[in-house]
């Protein structure tokens, strides 16, 4: 695993500054805090250790996310209202508003599929593939909103969010238009050229080679097709030791943790041609305070659903650490997006 940033003159680059903190009205304090002591909540390295063991890898990752109590969890502090539980993109949102963690998931989920449409071009009917799809909330916000999308398919490591995906979509009348795969996006069960769009948010930080996973998304895309996805990405902050990079990995199932410019550069060794990376860490800051917050909120409130006590006090732990992270450069938040060559 190679922890630490380099830059190659040949990558390109687009360096987006956010007008999140102009555009979007709150009461959260903004200014970025370089100086407080790090305060993190003991993990069970027996779970989420960095084994350098696959299955043990695959396992882990769903011990992080498919429990009943993980489930409810992500579904109040990151769905706010919605199915969605990814980051959030926040431009124009009002972080004071009912509902704003949702709104701002929503509409990352739309900010990256528009930017799939805008660099493949043509106006014909699409497939995608979306990898990593936790409880398909992308694939059925999208394929509610967008007849474009001809057939959406999602692939995806857990049983039970597959199996809540399964049900929203039926429930939804969707049930012809969304496909839900159990499997890794390290060993897609499909056949290359599939899919004229593979799609991922916040997944790929769990893979247990970028270079394998990049080289499957190419391969289960027809040629001429594009690739976007976002992902917590490796940074290279002054003073940023490589024993803290690695110990972030090593407690939160990352087996192959890279910065911007190495999930670049993985994604050319792949295949893929123009492949860029636009910068919003800004936002993800804004995402952790927002989780942090609404952590707080359930606390306060005395835990109506019923959330575990445990559970919540380690969030609240390590999302107060992460925003002193991404002020001291520890994370990078962004897009990555390419094209795969047409012949």
């Amino acid at each position: 695993m190679r922890l630490a940033g380099f830059v190659l003159s040949s990558l390109a680059f687009v360096n987006k500054d956010s007008p999140t903190t102009n555009t979007s009205t709150s009461t959260v304090n903004m200014a970025p805090n370089t100086t407080a002591e790090p305060i993190a909540a003991q993990v069970d390295e027996s779970i989420y250790g960095k084994s350098g063991d696959l299955d043990k890898h695959m396992e882990g990752v769903k011990a992080q996310y498919d429990t009943k109590e993980k489930l409810e969890f992500y579904a109040q502090v990151m769905g706010d209202g919605t199915a969605n539980i990814h980051f959030g993109k926040w431009d124009g949102v009002n972080l004071d508003e009912e509902g704003a963690y949702g709104k701002a998931s929503e509409q990352m989920t739309d900010y990256m599929f528009d930017l799939a449409m805008s660099l493949k071009g043509g106006d014909g009917k699409v497939s995608y593939v979306d990898l990593g799809s936790g409880t398909g909330a992308a694939a059925l916000r999208l394929c509610e909103q967008r007849d474009v999308i001809e057939k959406a398919t999602c692939l995806n490591l857990c049983d039970e969010q597959n199996a809540l995906a399964k049900e929203r979509a039926a429930a939804l009348g969707l049930a012809e238009r969304v496909s839900v795969f159990t499997g890794t996006y390290e060993d897609c069960p499909f056949e290359k050229d599939s899919f004229d769009v593979a799609f991922s948010q916040d997944a790929f930080v769990h893979a247990f080679s970028k270079l394998k996973t990049f080289g499957e998304a190419l391969r289960v895309t027809k040629p001429g097709g594009v690739f976007v996805f976002c992902d917590l990405m490796c940074g290279s902050g002054e003073g940023v030791s490589e024993e803290e990079l690695a110990t972030f990995a090593a407690t939160n199932m990352v087996n192959d943790w890279l910065s911007p410019e190495e999930n670049v550069k993985a994604c050319q060794e792949a295949g893929w041609t123009d492949v860029k990376f636009v910068d919003l860490t800004s936002d993800i800051r804004i995402s952790f305070q927002l989780m942090l917050r609404k952590v707080e909120k359930i606390v306060g409130e005395g835990n109506p659903a019923g959330i575990d006590e445990k559970l919540l006090d380690s969030y609240k732990k390590n999302l107060a650490n992460r925003i002193v992270q991404v002020d001291r450069g520890v994370f990078k938040w962004g897009v990555v997006h390419a094209k795969k060559p047409a012949n």
